[in-house]
């Protein structure tokens, strides 16, 4: 009997514990201090660099996504300005150097265009064809300067493709992701025609973390798990991992943030109206960046909702775009 308790009480500690929920509340509220009015709001994603430097498009009127991409400081400071004329599409991913580039395409050949610190536009590099083509949407700069990218294969509306470039834009490799098949699968079979509409591929999103790996998020529908894949600047995958989705009805929502180990999934709900305490319209799920172990889901209270902008780990506290009337707000939130 002693024995039987002892191997019950093994297997139950080795079960995986879910972690408890926290709710984020607004610690310091800082508005950004643009030079002009962008009435058209943010446009997504947004990202942000390890110095805590973010990254974000404002709008104006107008058809599509008119409007430069800044880099603000954590204290809404704007310190450059980037012209998004000609982009691709609002695609963007920051270099090491507090630089960013962007793709534009010719209708045949797709560029990479590099933009220094200071928001000037250095040059203009045409990424080499891959052996299947596809659109250019999601974007990461490795620290030695390889460039990951990653979109929808030309002439499709649900299948994904990854490459990796050099800083020359030459080939290194091109992957084919272990959830690429999964993904097509359920988009190809699904007959909401936006769902099929690339929702799951064009929604993802890339990012540069601090440890060299650039970590690229798939994801096919909401309730579903989300996949994060940790890739090498060779191409390798180094990591995969599996974030379960808080509910059934919560979707990622252009977030993924990785520092010290930790990642950071964003997700939004709908909760049929004005959030309440039953059901909040915004949860950050943080796991292990090698293992995928959950370490903390933390549900925004009102004052807190936003786009995340930074995730600054241990002790966990966000940078959260808020839009207001009066323009926009960079809102640190932390747990309560």
């Amino acid at each position: 009997m002693n024995a039987l308790l002892a191997v019950l009480a093994f297997l139950l500690t080795a079960l995986p514990i879910a972690a408890q929920t926290k709710i984020l509340v607004a610690k310091n509220r800082t508005p950004i201090a643009f030079a002009r009015d962008y009435p058209g709001g943010i446009a997504y994603p947004t990202i942000c660099d390890e110095q805590e430097r973010l990254y974000v498009k404002a709008t104006g009127r107008g058809p599509g996504m008119v409007g430069p991409l800044f880099r603000v400081s954590a204290r809404g400071v704007v310190e450059a300005e980037f012209d998004t004329t000609g982009a691709l599409v609002n695609r963007y991913a920051a270099r090491p150097d507090g630089g960013v580039i962007m793709v534009h395409s010719d209708g045949r050949t797709k560029f990479i265009d590099n933009f220094g610190p200071d928001g000037t536009r250095e040059s203009s590099l045409p990424l080499e064809r891959p052996p299947v083509p596809f659109w250019p949407s999601q974007l990461a700069v490795f620290r030695s300067g390889e460039i990951l990218v990653s979109g929808m294969q030309i002439r499709t509306t649900y299948k994904a493709s990854t490459a990796i470039f050099d800083s020359t834009g030459h080939l290194v490799k091109q992957l084919v992701l272990d959830g690429d098949a999964a993904i097509e699968n359920a988009i190809a079979e699904d007959t909401d025609a936006q769902k099929r509409n690339s929702w799951a591929i064009d929604t993802s999103v890339a990012i540069t973390g601090d440890d060299g790996l650039a970590y690229l998020m798939r994801a096919t529908s909401p309730g579903l798990p989300v996949t994060v894949y940790a890739i090498s600047p060779d191409g390798e995958v180094v990591h995969q991992i599996v974030v379960r989705a808080p509910s059934p009805k919560a979707g990622p929502n252009w977030g993924i943030r990785v520092g010290k180990n930790r990642l950071a999934v964003q997700f939004t709900q709908s909760c049929g109206g004005a959030s309440s305490d039953s059901c909040r319209p915004q949860t950050y799920t943080v796991v292990d960046a090698t293992t995928g172990k959950q370490l903390a889901v933390y549900e925004a209270a009102k004052e807190a909702e936003g786009t995340m902008a930074c995730f600054v780990p241990n002790p966990d506290r966000f940078l959260i775009f808020s839009q207001n009337q009066h323009g926009l707000d960079i809102v640190e939130a932390e747990p309560k």
